[in-house]
């Protein structure tokens, strides 16, 4: 399906409905914890894999990337 660009706000809602620190949420999506915290700042945008890991675990929850 189509994947689509993420708010700031948006990944840090779906990292919080996972119940997932920032450090774990980074290793399942195999980024820094500094990616992570940049995104949820704003400072950046996730784009490839990530946004596709993104746009999945959003779509239907984390347990399927785990």
């Amino acid at each position: 399906s189509e994947v689509h660009q993420m708010s700031p706000n948006k990944i840090k809602l779906i990292r919080r409905r996972s119940g997932v620190s920032q450090p774990v949420f980074a290793r399942i999506i195999n980024v820094s914890l500094a990616a992570i915290k940049q995104w949820e700042r704003g400072e950046r945008r996730p784009s490839g894999a990530a946004l596709k890991l993104l746009n999945l675990i959003e779509r239907k929850g984390i347990q399927v990337v785990l």
